[in-house]
């Protein structure tokens, strides 16, 4: 990717943070970056692909998630429940990361919220999630294989996992720290529940 892609791309995300999808123009968007419209087309086609690059720029809190996957392949010693406390609590922290920055924060909301008006940007996002998604299934599959997870559909168990943090980081925005209490200490009670489950299981 070169300076003017990027300049572009950070462009996109204050303005479509601060109009929206429906609101930003890639007039504006190209103002804002400084350079011309017709740059902006030949570098990305179109809003809708502006948008969707727009998010693949910004999914570093699933990448680094990749580099763990590799990590616990080279360490076969440690359990599972383990691993999957690493996962939350790298996922946690750069989710409080991206909180700290406001435009990251409003673009976010603004996908959640047109989502569910304009196709578009719905589709921006499933495509989004299901790329950041795939990867923590293939490693619950991995899980399933080496026999350390019970046999299960491992992109529903993916989607759970992701969803805890999406959603407590939310939810974080409108109640504040209090509601769910100090991070590690949720992410733990969170992961007990994950790893075993809410049924009580008879001893023998």
């Amino acid at each position: 990717m070169d300076d003017t892609e990027q300049r572009i791309l950070d462009a996109a995300l204050r303005v479509f943070a601060s109009e929206g999808f429906t609101g930003a123009t890639t007039r504006r968007i190209a103002e804002e970056a400084k350079v011309a419209e017709v740059t902006l087309f030949r570098k990305f086609k179109s809003k809708k692909n502006l948008l969707k690059e727009v998010l693949i720029n910004n999914r570093t809190v699933f990448s680094s998630l990749e580099d763990l996957f590799q990590l616990f392949q080279n360490e076969k010693d440690v359990d599972l429940e383990t691993e999957l406390r690493i996962l939350g609590k790298n996922i946690a922290k750069a989710m409080r990361d991206k909180k700290k920055d406001s435009k990251r924060r409003m673009f976010m909301f603004m996908l959640f919220e047109e989502g569910r008006r304009r196709p578009e940007v719905s589709e921006a996002l499933s495509s989004f999630l299901q790329m950041n998604i795939k990867p923590l299934s293939e490693y619950f599959d991995l899980q399933i294989k080496n026999g350390k997870m019970r046999t299960t559909n491992s992109r529903s168990a993916a989607i759970t996992f992701v969803s805890y943090f999406v959603y407590t980081s939310l939810l974080r925005e409108v109640f504040g720290d209090s509601f769910f209490g100090e991070y590690d200490e949720e992410i733990e009670r969170f992961i007990d529940i994950f790893a075993k489950g809410i049924l009580k299981v008879e001893e023998k």
